[in-house]
């Protein structure tokens, strides 16, 4: 039985320095938590989690410089998500 979800996840307030690189680290956020685990699809909880991974990925890009050097480690975004409220 496939589900459908609606809904959003806020965004996270941030000082930012450069926007370059925000949406592709977005897209790779949700996509590395989707290809760790694609049954998260089937769970809108586990979803609103990955999304928030997302867009903390997103949020820590733009407090850097330039797209690549910016461009937080998995560990970085995990650190944060315990610190910010997405």
């Amino acid at each position: 039985m496939e589900q459908e979800f609606h809904g959003r996840v806020s965004g996270v307030k941030v000082d930012q320095v450069d926007t370059t690189g925000a949406g592709d680290a977005f897209v790779a956020g949700i996509l590395s938590q989707l290809a760790a685990d694609i049954s998260l699809l089937q769970d809108e909880g586990r979803l609103r989690d990955a999304l928030k991974f997302a867009n903390a990925c997103g949020a820590l890009t733009v407090m850097g410089r330039g797209a690549i050097p910016a461009l937080p480690t998995r560990q970085a975004v995990l650190d944060a998500l315990v610190n910010i409220v997405v």
